[in-house]
């Protein structure tokens, strides 16, 4: 080998490592955005269930005789057509809670996000309740399978529509 083939073999090895290099760090980059993307999206998912699970517990759970404050922390977890419904009917529920001295103590079983971006979200949850009133003083229990479609408004998540699935 001569000196100036050694010379062409070592500028050809700097090359080829050169551009590994830029590979392996382009690469090791596009690796952390996507974990970073991941990470949102998985923070996204967790706090749109943490919020409809409190939404749906708060939903189930009322005394007749705090119902102001029980229908308040619904409302202030709400918005649009969901948060509006809620208002309007509220004062006609509260008649019938309180002259049936009705109660419902919520327990969320289970959860689940059926879909998720980062702005929207709809999460199924089961929900086992006790409710007494003037006619059942022992309670009955009974189970709610509810739907929420979530808005994220100003970094939280808010329920913009709740139905009674099952």
């Amino acid at each position: 080998m001569t000196a100036t083939s050694t010379r062409r073999g070592s500028l050809i090895l700097a090359w080829a490592l050169s551009v590994l290099l830029v590979v392996a760090l382009a690469a090791a980059t596009v690796s952390v955005v996507a974990l970073r993307r991941q990470d949102t999206r998985s923070e996204d998912r967790v706090g749109a269930m943490r919020a409809a699970r409190q939404l749906a517990l708060d939903f189930t759970t009322y005394k007749y005789d705090t119902w102001d404050a029980d229908a308040q922390r619904v409302l202030n977890d709400s918005t649009g057509q969901f948060k509006e419904e809620f208002q309007a009917g509220s004062n006609s529920v509260k008649t019938e809670v309180v002259a049936n001295k009705a109660t419902s103590k919520g327990d969320v079983k289970e959860a689940a996000v059926v879909s998720n971006d980062k702005d929207s979200a709809q999460v199924l949850v089961i929900v086992n309740a006790v409710v007494t009133n003037t006619a059942a003083k022992d309670g009955v229990e009974r189970r709610y399978r509810i739907k929420l479609d979530l808005v994220r408004d100003a970094g939280r998540w808010l329920t913009a529509d709740l139905q009674v699935v099952g």
